[in-house]
């Protein structure tokens, strides 16, 4: 196992925790950045170690160093991930709190985009999605901002012929 598939790991981790426990905020998003950038120096580290020892070539070896790595970043996650209501998640796990579906779907809300697109005023004239088109109308009205456009540039200009 590379460095490249523990980083992936590393990140996959990271979103499963704020996935199952959203009720975090800004201190969330910092606490993710600085443990992202913690492990990945230690995933280079062990990347470096591993290919001046050798070790990479003992699958059994590397597939240890990688279960030990993956149960230190969920411990690191799972201890330490700020909530809002200052309870960690070992310790919601500890008290019989578990994920449930709908904090799974606030957890999940946070990393999609609203596609949905009947809350959203669609009569306005900034927002152009699933309105019939009138052609003549459209037409029609760049006839008159045109002709009035020409109208303002010919009085505008002044051509005296001696």
């Amino acid at each position: 196992m590379n460095g490249w598939q523990r980083f992936a790991v590393l990140i996959i981790c990271c979103f499963a925790v704020m996935i199952l426990y959203p009720d975090f905020g800004a201190s969330g998003w910092t606490f993710i950045g600085m443990i992202i950038a913690m492990w990945t120096g230690v995933i280079i580290i062990l990347s470096v170690v591993s290919n001046l020892f050798g070790l990479y070539k003992w699958e059994s070896l590397n597939k240890l160093i990688f279960f030990v790595l993956t149960c230190a970043i969920m411990y690191s996650l799972l201890w330490y991930f700020p909530q809002e209501d200052k309870v960690t998640p070992v310790n919601k796990i500890k008290y019989g709190e578990f994920p449930t579906k709908a904090d799974i779907d606030r957890g999940l809300k946070r990393f999609t985009f609203n596609f949905d697109f009947v809350r959203r005023n669609a009569k306005r004239k900034e927002n152009f999605t699933n309105q019939d088109i009138d052609e003549k109308a459209i037409k029609k009205e760049i006839k008159k901002k045109v002709s009035q456009k020409t109208d303002e540039l010919v009085e505008k200009l002044d051509i005296q012929v001696d």
